[in-house]
């Protein structure tokens, strides 16, 4: 199977690089993809979007939140943390029947798309971040002390 998937990438112009340990990588629109494949697994198909987001002391909470937001909300793309970073996947089992020139395009469509939920996710948070700490500056006058 894992050599129909590759000739499905190829066939849509994709050049496939093998990567020890990890599979194959690509370039879509600027963006490195990941295809996974799974020796113990022939009907597993499973393509990444790594290191989507590092994790730091500063945004422990906020990744963490964002990561649940993305898997309770998206279908199809989850994330998961990876070497404190966020991937985005997008897994599925393989029937027989499929389209493989169609599928890979889809998949890759539906990350990207994750990837956006998330950029507009982080900035949602950043905005609410901003406007928590205006209101906190606000409530203390030049002196620091807060006014009643």
């Amino acid at each position: 199977m894992k050599e129909k998937i590759l000739d499905a990438f190829k066939a849509l112009g994709f050049e496939m690089e093998e990567l020890e340990g990890f599979g194959y990588g690509f370039e879509y629109e600027g963006k490195h993809f990941l295809y996974m494949y799974n020796e113990d697994d022939e009907d597993f198909l499973s393509l990444a979007l790594p290191a989507v987001l590092d994790i730091d002391d500063d945004n422990n909470v906020g990744f963490y939140q964002v990561m649940d937001k993305i898997n309770g909300t998206l279908k199809f793309v989850k994330a998961n943390k990876l070497n404190d970073t966020m991937w985005l996947f997008y897994e599925r089992e393989l029937f027989g029947g499929e389209d493989l020139k169609q599928l890979p395009s889809r998949m890759i469509l539906q990350l990207e798309s994750g990837l956006m939920f998330l950029r507009r996710a982080m900035a949602s948070s950043e905005e609410e971040s901003e406007d928590a700490s205006e209101v906190t500056d606000s409530d203390t006058d030049s002196d620091g002390k807060e006014d009643v």
